[in-house]
């Protein structure tokens, strides 16, 4: 009688950007050496290798946070019913849109590079990693009180707050009463402002001319060009915002999420817990309503953000593309 081999999940560093420092995985020696909160969650081989439990939500929690402050001097608090986000995998993420920003945008490194991720969660994970590692400016909305209060502490905690607007939203909202917020654009668009008065050399008349900027945006329809904020000669002023970025609500129901599991259990076990509350994994419609909601907003704002993106965790959006 033949013994079924259970599959194999192919290794994570194979899909790893070039430039992710996970491709060479961490030391979890290293860690538990500096790490006491660490420590508790290892276990230790006859060849004194250490290993994780990675089915243990915990765990993954204290690797996560340990990681963040080790690699990029981030403090952060994720608190236990919440989404622990895989770092490797959101790094992936932000390293693609920094590709699609330098070479499809012709973005240089010295603009000042605004986005906006749709669903933050409470490690505020994407504007954390943007803000310290790339330098970038991100506007993170959040729809959950407690993911929105853990998240401000994240920001605050790490004095990222001149880099990082956390803002709460309602359930139904996705990029609509954001990206047209009157105070979220006067924001962005003097943090833009900023580096460009820095290289001109006349300054006169700007205050006029930021009250007429602004005057013109708050009147502007959301698919029109701000004319102050076109032309060649200031290409890093031309949109408003550079990106948008969202890890959206995979399911429309808990049921769905059971199903789920039953599927991923047939095809072999899991590498590792998963993590999040129902609100982080269920939204009304699953993944193709809340993107086909994204995509239809993206289009009226299409002359104010550069690149709109979104992950797709299951393909279901693609599929029903197809």
């Amino acid at each position: 009688m033949s013994v079924k081999e259970k599959k194999v999940p192919p290794k994570l560093n194979k899909y790893m950007h070039a430039r992710n420092p996970y491709r060479t995985p961490p030391s979890f020696k290293k860690l538990a050496s500096v790490y006491p909160e660490f420590r508790p969650y290892c276990s230790y081989d006859v060849g004194g290798k250490v290993h994780l439990d990675f089915k243990d939500p915990k765990a993954l929690r204290a690797l996560t946070t340990c990681l963040l402050h080790q690699d990029f001097d981030l403090k952060v608090t994720i608190p236990d019913d919440r989404l622990v986000p895989t770092l490797p995998l959101r790094l992936n993420y932000l390293l693609w849109i920094e590709d699609l920003l330098m070479h499809a945008a012709h973005c240089e490194t010295s603009d000042v590079i605004v986005g906006v991720d749709i669903g933050t969660g409470a490690s505020c994970v994407y504007p954390l990693l943007a803000a310290r590692k790339l330098g970038w400016n991100l506007v993170a909305t959040e729809t959950d009180n407690i993911n929105f209060t853990a998240a401000t502490t994240n920001v605050n905690n790490n004095d990222l707050q001149d880099n990082i607007i956390v803002k709460k939203v309602d359930d139904k909202t996705v990029l609509q009463g954001v990206l047209d917020d009157a105070d979220i654009q006067k924001q962005m668009y003097l943090k833009k402002k900023e580096v460009n008065d820095n290289n001109d050399d006349d300054d006169d008349d700007d205050d006029d001319d930021d009250d007429e900027v602004m005057s013109e945006l708050n009147n502007t329809p959301s698919d029109t060009p701000c004319k102050h904020t076109d032309g060649d000669d200031n290409k890093s002023m031309k949109y408003m915002f550079d990106f948008t970025m969202c890890n959206p609500p995979f399911f429309s129901s808990e049921e769905e999420t059971d199903s789920m599991k039953k599927r991923k259990k047939q095809r072999g076990e899991p590498i590792s817990s998963p993590t999040g509350c129902i609100h982080e994994k269920v939204t009304t419609g699953g993944e193709v309503t809340f993107i086909t909601q994204m995509v239809e907003e993206s289009h009226k704002f299409k002359s104010k953000v550069r690149i709109r993106s979104t992950r797709d965790g299951q393909g279901n959006y693609r599929t029903s593309c197809n």
